[in-house]
């Protein structure tokens, strides 16, 4: 981070780590930070990782904020020293806050109320211009996921109702094919019918022809010498 002089604190993840991953109730509750949401910090600025790197755990990704904050400190003392400091001291409460601005005033003989204002507005609109383009970009993200969303949605209907047409088609064949099983007794059955009779009359007729041929060769053999 940018100077911390006559070592006032030693970065100011050191005392927020502290305060994010402490269960003591003795240490000290982590300090108010502005509310923001993500976009190129301006050119003054050094650059810093996205905040949304961090994933979806809110510690992390306030830890990754503060990190931002740190990449974009002004150099000499200002807003982000005296927090820092107060961090150090133990938390940023009125009392700390009141030491560090008068410990640091020491340090940079620049610093006033000012000053410290000024440059707390200019971290905060910074983390807004961030987070807002991030917030943007993932938005982006999320309107091209409901797009291809709704057209898989959409192809697989279309799919469904493809499906189901050819469903309803085989099953009026399928039951076309039952149909025609339950009537093939009454396409062959006469057929098969009719052959029967003529291969019983055909035996018949056969039995009676060779019965009268018996006949004749029974009177051959007795009555011709």
């Amino acid at each position: 981070m940018g100077n911390n002089k006559d070592g006032i604190g030693d970065g100011i993840l050191k005392g927020l780590k502290k305060i994010l991953f402490t269960n003591s109730p003795d240490e000290p509750q982590e300090p108010t930070t502005p509310t923001v949401s993500s976009a190129p910090i301006i050119a003054e600025t050094k650059t810093a990782a996205p905040v949304d790197d961090a994933g979806g755990n809110v510690k992390d990704m306030k830890l990754r904020i503060y990190q931002l904050l740190e990449s974009i400190n002004k150099p000499g003392c200002d807003f982000f020293e005296v927090w820092n400091a107060s961090i150090e001291m133990g938390g940023a409460n009125s009392n700390n806050i009141k030491a560090a601005f008068t410990s640091l005033k020491y340090v940079d003989k620049s610093l006033n109320k000012d000053k410290l204002l000024e440059t707390g507005d200019f971290y905060i609109s910074n983390l807004v211009k961030v987070l807002e383009a991030e917030a943007t970009k993932r938005k982006e993200e999320k309107d091209k996921l409901l797009v291809q969303k709704e057209q898989q949605k959409t192809n697989l209907s279309a799919e469904i109702t493809d499906l189901e047409r050819q469903i309803v088609a085989l099953q009026n064949k399928l039951a076309e094919k039952k149909k025609e099983s339950d009537s093939i007794n009454e396409k062959y059955q006469p057929l098969i019918s009719e052959i029967d009779h003529k291969i019983t009359n055909g035996q018949q007729a056969v039995n009676s022809v060779v019965n009268e041929m018996q006949q004749v060769i029974s009177i051959i053999q007795k009555e011709l010498n």
